[in-house]
């Protein structure tokens, strides 16, 4: 899976072995949490709509 996604990415593996450790220490949720992922993916779709 992480060379899919390093390949996907461009970027290097061990970018994408810190990353989600590092969104997990920036807002203290657990990316395992099924609500969490639910979340953290609507997110970016919410910012989307606010009036600019």
């Amino acid at each position: 899976m992480t060379a899919d996604a390093t390949e996907g990415l461009f970027v290097h593996p061990n970018t994408v072995r810190h990353r989600p450790r590092r969104v997990e220490e920036l807002t203290g949720r657990s990316l395992t949490d099924p609500m969490t992922a639910a979340d953290l993916g609507a997110a970016p779709y919410a910012l989307r709509l606010l009036p600019t």
